[in-house]
């Protein structure tokens, strides 16, 4: 729900969508990420918002949406990054003007996440139920290259922070299929496995890499430090990360997005067998409709 901000540029998850979203932040605080940008292509500088504003958004939307909205979204891209009185303090609040309150998320960097992490669960006590973690890779090497700004070792035990220790907050990782390109694919699928086996999160949510024309790694790509994955690859790359998790492993996988070209939803390890079948099946088509698929528009 975007009255609160009419004509401002954000960013939240396509099953935030209905949700009823306050701006905490603004922008990125990190922003360095080569296959990101998007905030500064949208011109929107990281920011953190005066305390009393957020509060008066909650109010407004309190008067916009009625107190029986349940879902809520905290933006933009680490609100979790803000000192933890003043996020209690907007967490409290909404919980208070919204007593219905089922579900509050935020995105969250898994670095901060870390330097945060005997503060999380106050943010879990205040009313915070689930992180959107951006884990893109478990492969050191494209980390480094993407300027991730965090290592494999780190990421895991931020998301075990997060999920596992005391703080009790949902964990959804987002994968992004095609971050190695044509060179490094199996490392990136390698990699990303042992993260996922050794964080066991609640869901996983697959994206296909973007390149948009102000993206940093557009650059990279014309000095040849980088090959873009071709289609069949992130289709390669999506089954072959869900051939390699744990039998048991306990998660809900998504790949929904219009981005991506083969569409999943379903739960591990019961839905394993059908999940790993639709991708079987896509990549048994003819190539003329693998082909015909793969010149869907290419867009967020």
């Amino acid at each position: 729900m975007s009255e609160l901000y009419p004509g401002e540029n954000y960013i939240r998850p396509p099953n935030e969508a209905f949700s009823v979203v306050i701006r905490v932040t603004k922008g990125c605080p990190w922003g360095r990420c080569r296959f990101c940008g998007i905030y500064r292509a949208m011109g929107v500088a990281f920011q953190t918002r005066p305390l009393a504003e957020v509060l008066g958004d909650i109010d407004r939307a309190a008067e916009l949406y009625g107190p029986e909205e349940r879902h809520f979204f905290f933006g933009d891209a680490d609100p979790i990054a803000i000192p933890t009185d003043d996020f209690v303090a907007i967490a409290e609040h909404l919980v208070h003007r919204f007593p219905r309150k089922e579900r509050l998320t935020a995105y969250g960097r898994a670095a901060t996440a870390w330097r945060q992490r005997r503060e999380l669960g106050r943010l879990r006590k205040a009313g915070l139920d689930r992180l959107h973690v951006g884990l893109e890779t478990g492969d050191d090497a494209l980390l480094r290259f993407h300027d991730k700004g965090i290592s494999k070792r780190r990421m895991v035990d931020a998301c075990r922070a997060i999920a596992i220790v005391d703080a009790g907050i949902e964990l959804s990782l987002y994968v992004l299929l095609g971050l190695g390109g044509r060179d490094r694919w199996r490392e990136h699928v390698a990699g990303t496995v042992e993260v996922l086996n050794a964080v066991r999160p609640q869901f996983i949510r697959f994206r296909r890499l973007w390149i948009h024309a102000r993206c940093p790694l557009r650059q990279a790509m014309r000095a040849g430090e980088f090959a873009e994955q071709t289609p069949e690859g992130t289709v390669v790359e999506t089954r072959e990360i869900l051939a390699g998790l744990d039998a048991n492993l306990a998660t809900e996988v998504e790949c929904m997005h219009h981005n991506d070209y083969v569409k999943l939803h379903g739960r591990l390890p019961d839905g394993r067998i059908a999940l790993l079948g639709s991708l079987d099946a896509f990549l048994a088509l003819p190539t003329a409709e693998r082909e015909a698929a793969y010149r869907v528009p290419s867009s967020i």
